[in-house]
């Protein structure tokens, strides 16, 4: 009987670190949560931006790919004036 109530008495003494370490874990998963809601957050502004850059990059390669052939075509006008300006 005497063994039994030190049982009692060291299983007693335990219940309060239990506690105290089960409330530390709610505490981390509840942190681990709001951060992971955060980073996922983060991460769909992060795929927008992208998704407008890439939009933007796209239309910016047109654009300079149209600038590339007025260019070219002004060039060849310019190579006919030469040469009409120097058959006089």
């Amino acid at each position: 009987m005497k063994y039994l109530d030190i049982a009692f008495k060291l299983l007693s003494m335990l219940v309060i670190p239990l506690v105290l370490w089960g409330v530390s874990l709610e505490v981390r998963l509840a942190v681990q949560d709001t951060v992971i809601q955060r980073l996922q957050v983060d991460i769909t502004e992060t795929q927008n931006v992208a998704s407008r850059v890439r939009d933007s990059a796209n239309t910016n390669a047109l654009a300079l790919g149209r600038m590339e052939e007025k260019l070219n075509a002004v060039d060849k006008n310019i190579v006919e004036i030469k040469g009409l300006l120097q058959r006089r």
